[in-house]
């Protein structure tokens, strides 16, 4: 047996219900591969944080940043965006175990390897969002910095060739801003399935599991962000 079952990755895709019902009931076999879809997962994220290390902006830009007041968190280091794994790594962890937790005391399933092992099998549409992201943040990113950032930055330049030369970056944008709705709304959909197929849940039970959880960790993570 390969350590990564292509055929449950493909399945969680495919016929999710089902798939999380064979990792649910053999649990033993799928617990290690798991573990590694939640680590890849979670690391190709930093594939995100690439381009703002490798191509960092212009120093005019965080000049008028700063003389406007505006606080913009961009990462600037290696050790940001490895931070930015590392978060992304507890808060899953905490997730997970506030799942469990929650959910066994709602009368789901008391086994801690079953619930992390569909749950770590969940993140699988994260890894296509997170290579979709970092291929349109590095276009994206390339666009700007390819800017002449004096040119925008001086007070007489003309308001639509700014906006021209921008119009790309922000076309961009808008398309990532979609882009993660679309997945955002598939993964909280493998999410409810993953919940109901292993603690045996009604639909509007799951919801609601995943938005006490979301609260929850949002709050437990707080000190994490800052």
């Amino acid at each position: 047996m390969s350590y990564l079952d292509s055929s449950a990755i493909l399945g969680v895709i495919t016929s999710p219900n089902a798939t999380f019902a064979k990792i649910r009931d053999n649990d033993e076999k799928y617990f290690a591969s798991s573990v590694a879809i939640f680590l890849i997962a979670s690391i190709v994220g930093l594939l995100v944080m690439v381009p703002f290390v490798m191509m960092p902006l212009d120093a005019t830009y965080y000049e008028v940043f700063e003389e406007n007041q505006i606080d913009v968190d961009i990462p600037v280091g290696w050790s940001d965006a490895f931070l930015f794994v590392g978060i992304n790594i507890a808060i899953g962890i905490i997730s997970n175990g506030l799942f469990y937790f929650i959910g066994k005391t709602l009368g789901g399933n008391k086994s801690w390897k079953k619930i992390f092992s569909v749950l770590f099998y969940a993140y699988v549409p994260t890894i296509p969002m997170m290579l979709v992201l970092s291929a349109l943040v590095y276009i994206m990113w390339s666009s700007l910095i390819g800017i002449d950032s004096s040119y925008l930055m001086a007070s007489g330049s003309d308001e639509e060739e700014i906006f021209s030369l921008i119009a790309p970056v922000l076309s961009y944008i808008g398309l990532m801003i979609l882009v993660v709705i679309i997945f955002l709304v598939w993964i909280f959909i493998v999410t409810i399935k993953a919940l109901k197929t292993v603690n045996g849940f009604g639909t509007g039970k799951s919801f609601g599991l995943i938005i006490l959880v979301m609260i929850i960790t949002s709050i437990v993570t707080i000190p994490l962000g800052s």
